[in-house]
């Protein structure tokens, strides 16, 4: 089978988030299993400036953009296996320091949409099925129903995965002269053009990144307004969970942390961590235990519930350590913090790929309180780095994380289930109980340094997505 992945980011091209993790890692494990994978993305600012030496142009062609034409060069990189294509366009893509965030995102990623249709003929390449990603590649489902109707584009089948529901590509109704199609229903959402909306509306399948997100999806309070396309589409629906990748992130290969380890000598490996990461955010060298998060700063991440609670925990029992940047008022108040109690507060805004290792090497437990979660790939690089997740059991939280049981002495985590802060610290402090019994304690580390989320899990049930879509 021949898969094209669209998206806007994938590792280690462009990456803010884990949509950038998921389409640097899954076709790759495709390809390993026999598939034809590959990818096309913007040729972004960082990606034109880190790999300037390595495309290799296979075409050029010009896509109408309201009453202009514009330049489209597509070029590629051969990257562990899978084949690579970018779209070049200097204008929208390649001056500009941001991936989103632009006041014409929506006639950027509408052009992008269109060149990518156009690539395919051009290269005289034709996938099977055609696999969207997020909001930035929503309009290709509709647009091969409505506008690349040629015969080289019968038999195309599309999905269309939701990454985060809440990112939906909004836009003012003048936008359309410049997506070069015509109005139709799809297209429009609450009197706005909305890119998701329209993708979910016509791909042929619809995938998430976690059976419990697939399932919180259909309702109000997850749903951000397209639980009501998704209820008629259930039997188009499914959830996949995402994977990592075990070849890059696990404490026995990890070169950014100070030890390596395994489940064989975790125990030395851990101590030496905690010490290393102690001594970079000059912690007091001492047996609390750290807890440890790597997050965006945003209420939706449960900072909220964390702020009502942390000063106390640190009076008492606990050091913190926090890598992230976001909300304006949040960092704010981290960083006081972190100078109101420099002895076992620790905090960095911004974010460093090699310090958020060394939080998951270091810290005892990790902390994920999100509001919503649609997979989360941290609480899964904790488990193999044998720090033990502290979760709200939402979305992919749920499905990752089994909360330990002291009746049974099974389970990997922790958790808790209502968005409250009582809650939260109840969690919290079963945690901080249990793991005063090392043996316990022990047994939670190592239940999840063993658990397999590979991607190569994740990928065949793709295949199983991929087949049947195929075979309709």
């Amino acid at each position: 089978m021949k898969i094209l992945f669209v998206g806007s980011e994938a590792t280690p091209f462009s990456k803010t988030g884990g949509l950038g993790d998921v389409l640097g890692s899954l076709p790759k494990e495709l390809v390993k299993l026999g598939i034809d994978a590959r990818v096309v993305l913007p040729k972004h600012k960082i990606t034109k400036e880190t790999f300037a030496d390595k495309f290799k142009q296979l075409a050029h062609f010009r896509v109408d953009v309201n009453k202009k034409k514009e330049y489209a060069g597509i070029e590629t990189i051969q990257y562990q296996n899978v084949t690579f294509y970018f779209v070049d366009n200097e204008y929208y893509f390649g001056y500009r320091n941001t991936l989103y965030g632009h006041y014409d995102d929506g006639e950027r990623y509408g052009f992008f949409n269109n060149a990518v249709l156009q690539m395919i003929k051009e290269l005289d390449y034709k996938p099977d099925i055609i696999h969207c990603n997020d909001w930035t590649s929503g309009l290709i489902p509709f647009l091969l129903k409505k506008k690349f109707t040629e015969p080289f584009y019968h038999d195309i089948k599309t999905i269309m995965t939701i990454h985060n529901v809440a990112y939906q590509g909004v836009f003012s109704k003048e936008l359309l002269p410049y997506l070069n199609v015509e109005y139709g229903h799809e297209l429009e959402f609450d009197n706005m053009i909305n890119f998701l909306k329209c993708g979910l509306a016509t791909a042929d399948m619809i995938t998430t990144v976690s059976k419990r997100y697939a399932e919180e999806l259909l309702h109000d309070y997850f749903g951000f307004g397209m639980q009501h396309i998704l209820r008629k589409r259930t039997d188009r629906l499914t959830g996949i969970v995402n994977g990592i990748d075990y070849s890059d992130f696990h404490p026995k290969v990890d070169p950014h942390i100070k030890k390596n380890y395994s489940l064989y000598n975790y125990l030395k490996g851990k101590t030496i961590n905690q010490a290393a990461l102690r001594k970079q955010f000059n912690l007091k060298d001492n047996d609390r235990p750290i807890i440890g998060m790597v997050s965006r700063l945003t209420e939706a991440k449960g900072f909220d519930l964390v702020m009502e609670v942390i000063e106390g925990l640190l009076k008492r029992d606990i050091q913190f350590v926090l890598l992230g940047s976001g909300d304006d008022y949040l960092e704010t108040y981290f960083t006081n913090l972190a100078a109101k109690y420099p002895d076992n507060c620790g905090v960095h805004i911004g974010y460093s790929d090699k310090l958020a290792r060394e939080i998951y090497a270091g810290s005892d437990m990790f902390l994920m309180p999100s509001r919503f979660e649609p997979c989360g790939l941290s609480q899964i690089i904790s488990l193999a780095y044998g720090t033990v997740p502290i979760v709200r059991k939402t979305g992919g939280l749920r499905d990752t994380i089994d909360v330990y049981n002291k009746y049974t002495n099974e389970g990997n985590g922790f958790g808790f289930e209502n968005y409250d802060a009582n809650d939260m610290l109840f969690a919290i402090n079963n945690a901080l109980e249990v793991f005063t019994d090392k043996r316990h304690w022990k047994k939670i580390m190592r239940t999840g340094m063993k658990a397999d989320f590979s991607w190569q899990t994740s990928a065949k049930k793709y295949i199983d997505v991929y087949k049947s879509l195929k075979e309709a």
